[in-house]
């Protein structure tokens, strides 16, 4: 690309860009055509892209952003023409991409420009990506389920993979994809299966478009890009159930895709796209954006600045229709930068209507169970009448005044979790309530160089060496709890005790992801309700966590609960050695079976559950344990209806 092609494409940042640079303080001076020459070209490898997103407009000037990839899965469909500034693809269509219907439609005669805008990214490493935009020089048809297309690049921009999950990508040719919801013009609530897809994603492509309502120096065009973050960073509304929130996070503040969504005059609409690369389902999702900035933002979300919301117009689900999957047996590495899930407003609220965002909690006792391992009870003020908690709930606290916030940089290799810390955790609560409750409990595994769980375990280091402690039920010594004070948001969370009749249930617990389970047994310990519980632990602290569940089963549990305890360690450790572990009055419980294996849960061990398929299953514990446990079901044959799943992260 040339100079003066470059200035003749992009004058000036557009006007909704340079909104956003004011508001959010960003200085930039401005665009220059003095480009380096890799930026010249279209520019990534295409020979390697397994798939390739691109974003085009539909009759009524709606962004969609479609997939492209080989029929088989096999890189190749895209290659650069000589000009090295086209791109030609030949690509395999299945039913319900919109570029099925879109190909129909669009065209390139009579200079009638097609506008279309990609991003190419290898997934299996984490390094910079390149999103282009320009538009279509050619398209044929290739009968009912290919495309050939020609496009002319006319920008590009290398952008950073701070937030990409990596994966091991292979083709899948056996994909047989079916449409299984359609609706081109929405007006009510999105499917629920649509609404898990989506907040289940750690990787989401966003498009949008920009329409200048007069401004050439910035003409219509549309813009491609990548969003990543922890599974579930994107959330859908409760009251509506077609709004999308997309939380944003600082990168290198070009702000070029989400500039789209807040111009001054002109039309806003985005879409997006959400792959899963385990099943190959995709959801295809366009409508109206507005753009979030400060209080507006934080209404919707809080502790969030700044945040896209997308209200769903039209949405499409295929399943089995990627023809690339994840490799079997491989795990996807999530971006350390990747900040805490953060919930909407009216999640908090549905959760905890009685709370009031400004309610304080003190911290009242502290019980080391180890050295890494502690649990922190929260109260609040007397004034109030408490909180509802449903067990296996989290709460969100604002931990602000333990520390000061860090100033803005992109990336911080020594510290990279600093970056977007905003003080605020979610933290399991371990404690059963069946009632309104002032005082909650949190168990708490101090994470390796975790800001605030390091924060926490200070002060309780702090509490005992100076011997404010004094008592055996840990509590904090009076004059220090005015100053041990955190915001409380709310209660969040949908990993929650099924209602009755639900009451042959299977929980798998990783590590410290136990605790939820704690909360659960206790609600049916204290109801006095009859269940048979099967639980899953795999540990190398057997000898703390344990007693921990057997505090959670109560002195003289219920006599209809049943708890099937197998413990699955490295350490060498027999089922009479755990109970030892256990207070005098705990030692005996009739419904309580516990069993300890040598080495990791295999799949042989399913088939010693009885009714397997009859119970619902609940897995939590770091992402790598909890995909291991499905695969390890699957494997076995265990037709499972129901699984829920709770990743957090280490």
């Amino acid at each position: 690309m040339t100079e003066g092609e470059l200035l003749s494409n992009i004058k000036s940042w557009q006007a909704s860009e340079l909104v956003l640079h004011h508001k959010l303080s960003v200085a930039w001076r401005g665009l220059t055509a003095y480009a380096p020459a890799e930026h010249h070209v279209f520019p990534c490898s295409t020979s390697e892209l397994p798939f390739l997103p691109i974003t085009t407009l539909d009759g009524h000037g709606r962004p969609w952003t479609c997939i492209l990839a080989g029929k088989d899965g096999n890189p190749g469909f895209a290659t650069h023409s000589p000009c090295r500034t086209e791109l030609e693809i030949t690509a395999h269509l299945w039913a319900g991409d919109p570029l099925q219907n879109l190909s129909k439609n669009l065209s390139a005669k009579n200079g009638d420009l097609s506008f279309v805008s990609g991003v190419g990214i290898e997934l299996r490493a984490r390094k910079s990506y390149r999103k282009f935009a320009g538009t279509l020089v050619e398209l044929t048809r290739m009968g009912e389920d290919a495309v050939k297309l020609r496009l002319r690049v006319n920008q590009a921009l290398r952008r950073c993979p701070k937030y990409m999950t990596v994966r091991d990508l292979v083709p899948y040719p056996n994909a047989r994809p079916s449409v299984c919801f359609t609706e081109l013009d929405l007006l009510g609530p999105l499917p629920d299966d649509v609404i898990a897809h989506i907040q289940d994603a750690d990787t989401v492509f966003l498009g949008a478009s920009y329409s200048p309502d007069g401004d050439m120096r910035a003409p219509l065009h549309v813009e491609t890009n990548i969003r990543g973050g922890r599974s579930g960073f994107v959330r859908v509304s409760l009251s509506d159930r077609r709004t999308i929130a997309l939380p944003d996070f600082s990168g290198n503040r070009l702000i070029t895709s989400i500039g789209n969504s807040v111009a001054a005059r002109g039309t806003l609409s985005a879409a997006l796209t959400v792959i899963s690369f385990t099943t190959g389902n995709v959801v295809y999702i366009t409508g109206n954006a507005r753009r979030l900035i400060g209080g507006e933002a934080r209404a919707i979300m809080p502790q969030q600045n700044v945040l896209t919301v997308l209200e769903a117009t039209g949405a499409v689900l295929v399943r089995d229709a990627l023809p690339i999957r994840e490799r079997v047996g491989s795990m996807p590495l999530r971006s350390i930068y990747s900040p805490p899930i953060k919930f909407l407003a009216e999640e908090l609220k549905a959760s905890s209507p009685q709370l009031n965002c400004s309610a304080q909690v003190r911290l009242v006792r502290v019980r080391v169970h180890s050295i890494d391992l502690a649990t922190f009870e929260w109260e609040l003020p007397p004034e109030h009448e408490g909180v509802c908690i449903q067990p296996g709930q989290s709460a969100v606290l604002d931990l602000a005044p333990f520390s000061d916030a860090p100033e803005y940089v992109q990336v911080a290799p020594e510290l990279p979790r600093v970056i977007h810390d905003d003080r605020v955790r979610t933290w399991t609560v371990s404690s059963a309530h069946t009632s309104l409750t002032r005082s909650f409990e949190l168990t708490i595994r101090h994470k390796q160089g975790g800001l605030m769980s390091g924060a926490l375990f200070l002060i309780a280091q702090h509490q005992l060496q100076k011997r404010q402690v004094t008592r055996e039920d840990g509590c904090v010594d009076k004059s220090e709890r005015g100053s041990l004070r955190a915001g409380l948001i709310g209660f969040a969370g949908a990993f929650v005790l099924p209602p009755p009749p639900s009451r042959k249930l299977l929980w798998a617990a990783g590590g410290v992801g136990v605790t939820r389970f704690l909360a659960m047994l206790g609600v049916l310990s204290q109801a006095r309700e009859a269940a048979d519980v099967v639980l899953v632990l795999s540990t190398r602290d057997p000898e703390v966590l344990f007693p921990l569940v057997r505090g959670a089963l109560g002195t003289i549990p219920p006599p209809g609960l049943h708890l099937r305890l197998d413990v699955f360690t490295t350490q060498p450790v027999r089922a009479q050695e755990l109970m030892k572990c256990t207070t005098n009055a705990e030692m005996d419980a009739p419904g309580l079976h516990v069993y300890t294996h040598s080495g990791r849960i295999t799949a042989a061990y399913w088939a010693t559950v009885s009714h397997i398929q009859e119970r619902e299953v609940f897995v939590c514990g770091p992402g790598t344990f909890e995909d291991a446990m499905v695969e390890s079901l699957r494997c076995a044959g265990a037709k499972v209806g129901v699984v829920h799943r709770e990743v957090f992260e280490l």
